[in-house]
C-alpha cells in the first residue's frame, strides 16, 4: 500500500513538474524586448578645464598634483574582492574623488601586491556637491 502512495506521488510530482516547463511553442502574448537601463548623460569637458588634464590610467598622486585635494573621497569594494582565486588582484576597490562643483575621478587599485591607484572614469559635472548623496 505505501509503495502505491510512493508511486502516485512521484507520478504526480512528475506531471506537475512537465505542466511547469512550457515548450517554445507560439505564444498569444507578446513579449517586451528590455529596456536599457537609464543613465545621465555625460557632458563632455569645456576647453580649459583642469579636468581636460587628467588622462584615463594616469595615476592618483599625479591626478591629485594637477588637480589638488579633492572636496570628498568616496571607497568600496568591487564583486572582485570575493573572487577566492582572483590572484592578479586588481580592481579589488575603486575609491572617487569628489571635486565640489566640477566632478569626479574614479580610480581603481592596480594591484593587491601595491597601494597604487589608477584613474578608470573621469564624469565632469557642474552640479557635483562634493560630497556623496545619501539615499533616505
Amino acid at each position: 500500500m505505501q509503495k502505491k502512495w510512493t508511486l502516485l506521488l512521484a507520478a504526480a510530482l512528475s506531471v506537475g513538474v512537465l505542466a511547469g516547463c512550457k515548450s517554445g511553442g507560439s505564444s498569444s502574448a507578446k513579449e517586451e524586448p528590455e529596456k536599457p537601463v537609464a543613465t545621465k548623460p555625460s557632458i563632455p569637458i569645456p576647453a580649459g578645464h583642469p579636468f581636460e588634464k587628467v588622462k584615463i590610467g594616469m595615476d592618483k598622486d599625479e591626478v591629485f598634483t594637477k588637480l589638488g585635494q579633492p572636496t570628498n573621497i568616496n571607497t568600496y569594494q568591487t564583486g572582485k574582492a570575493w573572487i577566492p582565486f582572483h590572484f592578479s588582484g586588481s580592481d579589488n576597490y575603486r575609491m572617487v574623488a569628489r571635486y565640489k562643483g566640477q566632478g569626479t575621478i574614479t580610480f581603481t587599485n592596480d594591484s593587491a601586491y601595491s597601494s597604487g591607484m589608477s584613474v578608470i572614469e573621469i564624469d565632469y559635472d557642474p552640479s557635483e556637491l562634493g560630497y556623496e548623496k545619501k539615499s533616505d
